[in-house]
């Protein structure tokens, strides 16, 4: 199978070039046709200088911060393999655990999910609260929708993603499943990240993700209403 693997950052140097080895070492077995796109988001840590130049890798960067939305949209408008997975630079997802992955037809796509995680009381609250939404607003029932996929890229142009915050992968997914695509849902190992920090609870990641909610029910209800017609 051919697939582009994404690879999205921010401030994780430490870890970033052994992620970028394991891609390399897990994809030589997977496929025989595949690239690694790295998207630095506005790192300020000197990631820069370290990647920009790396040979089996393709670089992108955005000049500020924008967070880890906009980065997955950066990462899924730039891949041209077949298949597309995005992970993160931090270490945290184990890419062996992409060997399970088999090729597969529109109807499909997959979807990991952590078998445990060290979330304190705030993550786990949110956490509840996006499952809950999901759920009963959206009418999507996904174990994790906030972590690792493999899509078709067919199925990433059909969704046409508006959103630009963290919850843009409940709108990829909302709108497959609500077209018929099944999920096939695989446990995942949840590691301790190797540096950084974390960035999807951080206020201001979180402020930007209630102000879209909004926009993400006016968006899964456009896409009714275009299937319908």
């Amino acid at each position: 199978m051919n697939i582009s693997i994404v690879i999205f950052c921010y401030n994780e140097r430490e870890s970033v070039e052994c992620v970028i080895a394991s891609c390399i070492e897990t994809m030589t077995k997977l496929s025989d046709n595949y690239e690694i796109i790295l998207v630095d988001d506005g790192s300020t840590d000197g990631s820069q200088s370290l990647l920009e130049h790396h040979e089996s890798i393709r670089y992108i960067r955005h000049t500020q911060n924008q967070g880890i939305g906009a980065a997955l949209c950066t990462g899924y408008q730039n891949a041209t393999k077949e298949y597309v997975c995005a992970v993160p630079g931090d270490g945290q997802f184990d890419i062996t655990e992409l060997l399970a992955i088999k090729p597969f037809k529109f109807e499909r796509f997959y979807s990991f999910y952590r078998l445990s995680t060290d979330y304190g009381a705030y993550r786990k609250t949110l956490t509840f609260a996006n499952k809950w939404f999901n759920k009963y607003i959206l009418g999507m029932d996904l174990r994790d929708v906030n972590w690792i996929k493999v899509y078709r890229k067919d199925q990433l142009d059909f969704a046409e993603p508006e959103l630009t915050s963290s919850i843009v992968e409940s709108e990829i997914c909302c709108k497959l499943i609500k077209s018929g695509t099944v999920p096939i849902e695989l446990p995942s190992v949840y590691h301790q990240r190797m540096s950084g920090e974390a960035k999807g609870g951080k206020w201001h990641t979180l402020q930007k993700a209630i102000r879209e909610i909004v926009s993400l029910y006016k968006v899964t209800r456009r896409f009714n209403k275009k299937r319908v017609n």
